[in-house]
This record gives structure tokens, C-alpha cells and sequence, in this order.
């Protein structure tokens, strides 16, 4: 208590601090009653030969909630109830926090449809101790359901057309805020199809005898339709109106539509904040032109001066160190304050992997042109151990456990110990990262892996067994925000054993290689989120090359490029395409690629809706070529970030042994394209994303099966 009392013994005292000092003991919410004395001290107890006085403040304590009751709730638990209300058990009793959790109570109730509960609260000592007993008691009444909801005074459109504008229908629970919400989507409705006159008047509600149902009359005025006229600006110097014009979606002579005119607004502003502007003000007035239908639009812009970051701060990290996030900032103090650029450092620092959210305050520290920029995160879990067990088409029945720690030593460092097992797969595999690798702009790995698998040869699910050991070690060095080169240098020793029959008689051998590669990739990222993208897309171009200089017994070069790219739609649906190509040549003294190093086109990574393999020559896929398309749309969300999603998509592409084989025409035949479509579910895991897709290939040989189910983790691309 003496930390919050800010009079230390050698100041001045004067009323006005003494009562300072007594509103901060209130504000601790401990107290019902404080006062302050002085008393003057003997001289010999002066301070410097001055008089001196004893500052003493007298406090009366509130009493303690022992506990927290609530009576009379039958319909909604007291579970729920307690989530809503500010007095906790053990919390010093505040009759004004807890009038406040009335009025909580009763919204709770509201929105279960209960217009008529009454709450009251009262307290009772508990005679065992100088604490109190909380009591909320409740009358819950009667849930109150909707009848019917009728309008009065549409004819631009139908009573129900408009009653799909609410959310507020028959048979649904009654609730004041929804409806409240309804009538501004119904005036935004109206003006959306250009009815910018539209007026919406307060609902007429008529209960029945018993309360328990209620009809809702709503009357609106619609007025006449608008076509735009036109638009103009106003004040602006820094920016000529051809340059402003670019920012307006809205169309000359086309219905009016009120997202529009938002939309141009705020990529005015976007414009001014891009370049330091970000106190301007964009104003669109209206002029309407009733008799002609007409509405014409002037932007107003009041500029403002450009203004500069003088302060960069993060606040709410407890292990995470300051400097990883203040690394991912765009912008230094004395920069111009480029609102894009901030945008993107928030981007950025999602990226990370281990934030749950970030929010950015602009505050003023100084003076007007300069402004202070507070990065507020939430830390999520960085360390994470998982188990699970799922199907997949490849490896059947398989299990998964693996131990991660997203942000070691609050560095963002990333370590993580994989084991997956099964009938078909035994993986052991360790990796580590570092985005900025001994403090440069460069992301730096090792990964150690050991893994055996049994593998397809052709239409046989039990071709041959791969065993695979070794390891990688990368670099990433980052030219620009966007543009980056990655260097991977790999050994592993490959055992190919346990052919069947199939194999054998397609040339494949029981043989082990030892492949030293290192692959050269350029990439060129504009995506928001690396982890669920929903805008940018995603390029690179590498060239893998085994053998030679870099020893092993087997050498090839194989070259690739792919491209990915991101489209918002509607809501929060995202259309996502990509296409990779590539192909793998043999060199010096190797007869041919290893068939671990082709590529098995068909499968969860490819062509859904075909086997892994089962594209092309069995096996032999030395050239490949596919493209997909996957419309993804969430299903389930929880605090603002999409959990569960779910995705239709189609894919097409081929494998061929040379290039002289390569046919761009759909169709049954080996070396024609194959195609699939299907549907799935994507579930984000702490530690990695889980893909549940179903596809039907179109272009089977007859007597296969013409679909596949697949489990899998990771994404496609």
C-alpha cells in the first residue's frame, strides 16, 4: 500500500497532493473510507531545520466476498452467469462494481431472449468471519420468441426479400440488440442499391397475451434510386485529382452503392497515410439530384503535414525478447510514418508463428508531426507437445508425436523432434531455425532426418521400401523485403530394398545411393500470412544439383519453378491458385535419376483423386507439370482467426518420361493430363495444419478406383 502513496518523506505537503494521494487508495477498490492527519513533530524532529508534520492515512477495509451466489436462475447457468460479472469470490466487496454486474446479468438474460428479468443484489455477513456473502437474485420471466416480422411501405422490394436482410425471423429467439443491428444492415441495405433517402422507422413490437412471442412491424420510406453523376475532389494539393481518381472503385452513370463510396474513401486516406499523411481527413458530400436520379460526389480533403515516427515500443511480451519483434518493423524513429509499411510489419510479425495478436496504437508524444508506434502483442504457447493418429492413402494407418518449441529462448528460434510411426512409415526427424542466423538478415537450419518408407510402384501400393538418412543444413539470406535466395545443402544415404514382383520387372533394383546436393532457390514473397495466406502470392524458381564436385555416387540436376497466388473474395473466402513444372536429367557417369529423386506425380501433394504414382509412367516421372485451384472459406473461428476452414478445389497436371512425351490434352493414356476434383477440411493445429481432402479423378483407367481419401499434415502450397 505505501508504493501507491506518492508523498515521500522530505516533501512539501499540501492539500491538493494529500488528496491525490487518498483518491489513489480508493482507486485499489480495498477501501470504503480513507482519511488523512497531520501532526506536527518536535523540533528536534524537523527536517533540515523546518518544521515538519506526520502524514498519517486511516483507511477503513470492505469487507471480502467470501462467495458469490446467485438465486432464481433456471434457464441460464450460474457457470455462465459468473463469466459475465466483475465480483469475484475473495475480491473486497464494491457495491458500485457490483450494480455494474447487474446490468451485466441482465444482458446476459437479453440475449437469451428474457426482455422481462429482473435482477437484484443484496449481501448477508457471514458470521464466521468479517466477510460477506454475495447474492444475486433473479427473475428470469418469460423467453420471448418471434412471431412474425412484417414491412410496410417497401415496393422496390418484397416483404420477403428484405426479411432475408435480418437476422431477427420467426422461430428465433427475441433479442433488442440484433434487432437493433437489423435496421442499420436494412438502411445499408437500401443504400447499397442506392436508396440513399431510405428511412427505417423505430419497430412497432406487439407481445401476445402471455408475453412469450412477440410480431415486429417495421415501416420504411424508400424513396427514389440514385445513379452517380459524378465525383470531384476538394483541397488537395499533394495529390492531383487524375492521381485520387485511381483510388475511386465508384462507377459514373451505375447505380450507387454505398460500399463503394467507403471503399474510395479509404483508399484516399490510405493514399495520404502510404506517404506520412495520416492525420488527413477525406469528407464525401453528397449532391443529390432527385428529380434527374442523379448523385454527385465531392471529396473533401483536409490535409495535414507529414508526420514522423519518434518512438518505436512493444508492449505485452513476457519472454519474447524486444528486438525480435522490432526487427520485423519496417519503419525506424525519424522515418516518415508510412501506413503501409506499418501494415506490412504487422504482417510480419504474424509471420512469426508465436503471436496470438497484434495490435498497433499511434500515439502523439510531442508535437503533431511526430508520433510514437506501440506494437501490443499477445503471447501465445510457444512450447507444444502433440500426439495424434490419423489415415493416410500413402502410409495407412499412422501415428504422430512430436515435441516444438516455436520461439526458443524468446529469440524465435525454432526446434523441433518429430516421430511418426506405422505399418507403412517410421519417421524420426529433428530440425532447428533461426530467421535471423547470427543476427543478419538471413534465416539459418540443420535438420536431421531417418526415415523408412514403403513405397508405390505403379497400380502396386506395395512397390518397394525406401530407408532415407541424413541431414540438411540452409541459408537464407533476404535481399529485400520481398525477395529472398535460400541454399540448402543436403546428404543422404537412400537404400532401396523389399521390391516386388512389379517393381523388378519395370528395371527397378535393390541398390543404395548416396546423393550429395545443393539447391539454389530465389523466391519472391508478397503473402500476409505464411501460414494461411489470404492476399500475395508466393514465386520461386531453384535448381537442385547432385553429384560432381559435391561427391555422392549419383548425379543429376533438376530444375523447377512454381507460383502461387492468393485472391480475397467475398467475406472471408480466398481463392487460391498455383502451378509447378520442373524436370530431372541425369549427367557424367550416373545411367539414369534415381527414382527417389523423379517425381511421383498423382496423390495429396499433386493430383487428389489418383494414387501417389499412379500419373504417368510408373514411377519414371522425369518431366512434370501441375496446377491447382482450391477455394477455401472458414468454418469455424474463435478469437478473430479462422480454426477450421473448409476447401473445394481442383487439380491437373501429368508426368512424362522425356519431354518429346508430353501431351496437353486430358485423357485415359499414360502421357495424356489426368485431372481430379474433390473437397476437404483444413484444421490448424498449434504445431502444424491438418488436411482431410476427398478427390475424384476423372481420367482413371478402367477398373481402378476412380477416388482417394486423404490424411494428411501440412499444406499443398
Amino acid at each position: 500500500m505505501r508504493s501507491t502513496i506518492k508523498l515521500r518523506k522530505g516533501d512539501l505537503v499540501n492539500d491538493a497532493l494529500v488528496q491525490e494521494d487518498i483518491k489513489r487508495l480508493y482507486d485499489l477498490g480495498w477501501f470504503e473510507d480513507v482519511t488523512a492527519d497531520t501532526f506536527d513533530l518536535p523540533k528536534q524532529l524537523w527536517i533540515k531545520g523546518k518544521p515538519a508534520v506526520r502524514l498519517t492515512f486511516s483507511v477503513k477495509e470492505r469487507p471480502a466476498i467470501k462467495r458469490v451466489d446467485f438465486k432464481g436462475n433456471q434457464i441460464v447457468s450460474a457457470g455462465k452467469i459468473r463469466e459475465k460479472i466483475n465480483s469475484k469470490d475473495n475480491d473486497p466487496y464494491d457495491r458500485t462494481k457490483a450494480s455494474q454486474d447487474v446490468q451485466s446479468i441482465l444482458e446476459v438474460y437479453r440475449d437469451e431472449g428474457f426482455v422481462d428479468a429482473r435482477v437484484e443484489f443484496y449481501t448477508s455477513q457471514d458470521p464466521k468471519a468479517e466477510s460477506v456473502i454475495l447474492t444475486y437474485f433473479i427473475t428470469e420471466g418469460q423467453r420471448v420468441m418471434v412471431q412474425e416480422v412484417d414491412f410496410s411501405g417497401n415496393t422496390a422490394f418484397s416483404t420477403k426479400k428484405l426479411r432475408r436482410v435480418l437476422k431477427t425471423r420467426r422461430k428465433k429467439v427475441y433479442k433488442e440488440e440484433v434487432l437493433n443491428q437489423d435496421l442499420d444492415g436494412l438502411s445499408n441495405f437500401y443504400k447499397e442499391k442506392g436508396f440513399l433517402d431510405i428511412q427505417v422507422s423505430s419497430p412497432t413490437l406487439t407481445l401476445n397475451d402471455d408475453k412469450t412471442k412477440v410480431s415486429i412491424a417495421i415501416r420504411v420510406k424508400e424513396g427514389n434510386p440514385y445513379r452517380l453523376g459524378g465525383f470531384d475532389f476538394q483541397g488537395n494539393t499533394i495529390f492531383t485529382n487524375k492521381e485520387l481518381e485511381k483510388s475511386v472503385t465508384m462507377k459514373i452513370k451505375k447505380p450507387f452503392q454505398q460500399s463503394k463510396l467507403e471503399e474510395s474513401t479509404k483508399k484516399i486516406q490510405e493514399m495520404y497515410a502510404d506517404k506520412g499523411y495520416i492525420r488527413t481527413e477525406v469528407t464525401p458530400v453528397a449532391n443529390r439530384q432527385p428529380a434527374a436520379g442523379l448523385v454527385d460526389y465531392t471529396f473533401t480533403i483536409a490535409e495535414s503535414s507529414i508526420v514522423y515516427v519518434d518512438g518505436i515500443y512493444v508492449d505485452g511480451n513476457t519472454y519474447t525478447k524486444d528486438y525480435v519483434i522490432l526487427r520485423e518493423v519496417l519503419v525506424k524513429p525519424g522515418d516518415v510514418f508510412a501506413a503501409n509499411k506499418i501494415r506490412r510489419s504487422v504482417e510480419k510479425i504474424y509471420n512469426l508463428g508465436f503471436l496470438d495478436d497484434v495490435q498497433v496504437d499511434v500515439q502523439q508524444p510531442r508535437s503533431p508531426d511526430r508520433a510514437d508506434v506501440v506494437f501490443t502483442v499477445k503471447e501465445g504457447k510457444p512450447g507444444i507437445l502433440s500426439a495424434g493418429a490419423g489415415y493416410s492413402s500413402v502410409d495407412g494407418l499412422i501415428g504422430t508425436l512430436s515435441v516444438q518449441h516455436t520461439n526458443l529462448f524468446g529469440k524465435a528460434q525454432r526446434l523441433k523432434l518429430t516421430w511418426e510411426f506405422g505399418a507403412r512409415v517410421q519417421n524420426y526427424e529433428i530440425s532447428w531455425t533461426d530467421p535471423w542466423f547470427l543476427g543478419y538478415r538471413m534465416s539459418g537450419g540443420v535438420d536431421l532426418f531417418d526415415t523408412t518408407r514403403v513405397l508405390p510402384y505403379g497400380s502396386d501400393i506395395s512397390g518397394f521400401t525406401e530407408h532415407r538418412v541424413g541431414g540438411s543444413f540452409s541459408l537464407g539470406p533476404r535481399l529485400t523485403e520481398k525477395l529472398s535466395l535460400l541454399f540448402t545443402y543436403t546428404y543422404a544415404d537412400v537404400e532401396i530394398y523389399n521390391l516386388d514382383q512389379n517393381a523388378i520387372d519395370g528395371g527397378l533394383q535393390q541398390e543404395e545411393d548416396q546423393t550429395s546436393s545443393i539447391t539454389s532457390q530465389v523466391i519472391y514473397d508478397t503473402r500476409d500470412n505464411v501460414f494461411d495466406a489470404t492476399h500475395g502470392s508466393r514465386n520461386s524458381a531453384s535448381l537442385q544439383y547432385a553429384g560432381g564436385a559435391l561427391l555422392g555416387n549419383v548425379e543429376f540436376y533438376k530444375p523447377s519453378v512454381s507460383s502461387a497466388v492468393y485472391f480475397p473474395l467475398i467475406g472471408k473466402f480466398v481463392l487460391s491458385t498455383s502451378i509447378r513444372a520442373g524436370f530431372a536429367e541425369e549427367y557424367g557417369g550416373s545411367p539414369y535419376v534415381p527414382i527417389q529423386d523423379r517425381f511421383l506425380i498423382g496423390g495429396v501433394d499433386t493430383i487428389r483423386g489418383y494414387a501417389l504414382g499412379a500419373v504417368g509412367p510408373p514411377n519414371e516421372s522425369s518431366y512434370m507439370g501441375v496446377a491447382n485451384a482450391e477455394l477455401k472459406f472458414p468454418l469455424v473461428e474463435e478469437g478473430g482467426h479462422t480454426i477450421l476452414q473448409g476447401a473445394f478445389f481442383y487439380d491437373i497436371g501429368g508426368g512424362w518420361s522425356m519431354a518429346r512425351d508430353i501431351v496437353l490434352q486430358p485423357g485415359i493414356g499414360q502421357n495424356q493430363l489426368k485431372s481430379g476434383a474433390g473437397f476437404g477440411i483444413r484444421f490448424k493445429t498449434p504445431v502444424f495444419p491438418i488436411r482431410l481432402d476427398y478427390g475424384y479423378g476423372f481420367q482413371h483407367q478402367p477398373g481402378s478406383s476412380p477416388s482417394q481419401f486423404y490424411f494428411t499434415i501440412g499444406n499443398i502450397f
